[in-house]
């Protein structure tokens, strides 16, 4: 029996989930580097740093297909243009970014006075 690794995840929740939907489709699996990777996460996704998960290899093509729909299931949509390309932050406004990073030390500022 040899095994492989399925894929590679940033936290040890995701891997849990995942590892969950894998066994209850019937596939066996374990992690690897979860530890390492509660005790290091900045070290997530250098060099395939993360918590793997390993599974036989003859349950590769079933796995892969739970996971790619799995996936398909948790896209974010723009519901305008039905873009997939969606993101989170203050954008490209130069002006907001500056105000936030302004507002933040000021914050900071204020409370480490108090």
């Amino acid at each position: 029996m040899d095994t492989v690794i399925l894929t590679t995840c940033n936290s040890a929740i995701e891997a849990n989930l995942i590892k969950g939907m894998l066994e209850n489709n019937g596939i066996r699996c374990f992690l690897t580097n979860e530890n390492f990777s509660n005790l290091m996460p900045h070290y997530n996704g250098v060099m395939g740093a993360g918590v793997q998960i390993v599974i036989d290899e003859n349950d590769v093509e079933q796995a892969t297909a739970l996971l790619s729909s799995q996936t398909k299931e948790n896209e974010i949509v723009c519901p305008n243009c039905g873009s997939l390309n969606i993101s989170y932050g203050l954008g490209t406004n130069k002006f907001k970014m500056f105000l936030a990073v302004l507002m933040s030390l000021l914050i900071c500022g204020f409370h480490s006075a108090t």
